[in-house]
């Protein structure tokens, strides 16, 4: 099919995750429209993210402080470039309002399973047949218009600065261009959805005792007093909210392995292809964002009937025992380090 008339529109506005998540069904409605014109909509804070994905021939970045004056703006704009098929990632109120109105669009949008997800979150009925995770679930979007799968796993890319940049990071910290580090991300967006800072201290303190190696701590600037008090440990560079994303994915390209909580840069080591220990509190598999296709193991506390309390995690434990974290012990962790890498 000669595809060169096509126009096509992809529509996920947030987050970190969600957006890495797309990279996949970036590439591959690339490969069943190689010669189409392929639009995707993100906000403004995200776009580093896409900013290089030579899969999109324009990345529209849309600021969220200019309110719904900014949305009718932004939708007037997409109007004009009639657009033969438009695929709503996210499919909430922004993103419905701008896919609606194109008089000649065909129009695919993911479908959320709300009522699965709240019966499972409010009354731990399990309807999930199976786990699918979300970038199968973006495909599906795309499977009416030919999208197929190509089975590979998610990406990032970036340019030749941001590699220099990141190199001359690490030798100012005094990693060499061959020597071997290790990663971990402390913070998550929500308090359920984090694993104990001083679990984390005993962590990082058995990889250098035991592999004497360096741990190199990343995070954004929410995650900067975590940062600190393990970069106060010996052998440990904490650079929680002093590089760009585009960096960190560069880091943890480098890096042996990646120790995380349940967040958005779990998703990004996965993109680089660098080895996951995920550690997931309140939420759960079923929702469908463990890492996806990689090398990775995902360690949870099992025996609780109270999970998962959210499906993208609380500010505070409901029960007030956060177990689902606490009894996750720093030798559980351990344990499956160093199963990661040895396998």
């Amino acid at each position: 099919m000669n595809d060169a008339r096509h126009k096509l529109l992809i529509i996920r506005l947030s987050s970190i995750g969600d957006i890495l998540l797309t990279t996949s069904f970036i590439r591959q409605t690339r490969l069943n429209f190689p010669h189409s014109k392929i639009d995707f909509i993100i906000k403004d804070e995200f776009a580093e993210l896409l900013k290089f994905n030579r899969n999109i021939n324009h990345l529209i970045k849309y600021d969220s402080k200019t309110g719904f004056r900014g949305l009718i703006e932004l939708k007037s704009s997409l109007i004009k470039n009639n657009y033969d098929l438009i695929f709503d990632l996210h499919n909430n109120f922004r993103s419905i309002y701008l896919r609606t109105g194109h008089s000649k669009a065909e129009n695919h949008r993911i479908k959320k399973n709300k009522l699965t997800q709240f019966l499972y979150v409010k009354f731990k009925y399990n309807k999930y047949p199976q786990t699918i995770p979300i970038p199968e679930r973006y495909l599906n979007v795309g499977k009416a218009a030919g999208i197929e799968d190509d089975e590979k796993g998610l990406e990032i890319f970036w340019d030749d600065k941001t590699n220099e940049s990141v190199t001359q990071i690490l030798d100012n910290h005094g990693i060499s261009t061959n020597e071997s580090f290790y990663t971990i991300a402390p913070g998550a967006g929500f308090y359920t959805k984090i694993w104990p800072i001083e679990y984390y201290k005993d962590l990082v303190k058995y990889i250098f005792k035991t592999h004497n190696t360096k741990i190199i701590v990343l995070g954004n600037t929410n995650d900067q007093d975590e940062g600190k008090e393990l970069g106060n440990i010996s052998e440990v560079i904490d650079l929680t909210g002093k590089i760009s994303l585009l960096q960190a994915a560069v880091v943890l390209s480098k890096s042996k392995a990646f120790i995380s909580n349940d967040s958005g840069l779990m998703h990004m080591a996965t993109a680089v292809n660098t080895p996951v220990l995920a550690i997931f509190g309140s939420t759960v598999k079923e929702f469908g964002f463990s890492p996806y296709r990689s090398k990775a193991i995902v360690v949870e506390n099992k025996n609780l009937n109270c999970r998962p309390c959210s499906h993208i995690g609380r500010n505070n434990c409901p029960k007030e025992h956060f177990k689902c974290m606490i009894e996750i012990s720093p030798e559980i962790v351990i344990e499956n380090f160093e199963q990661l890498i040895i396998n």
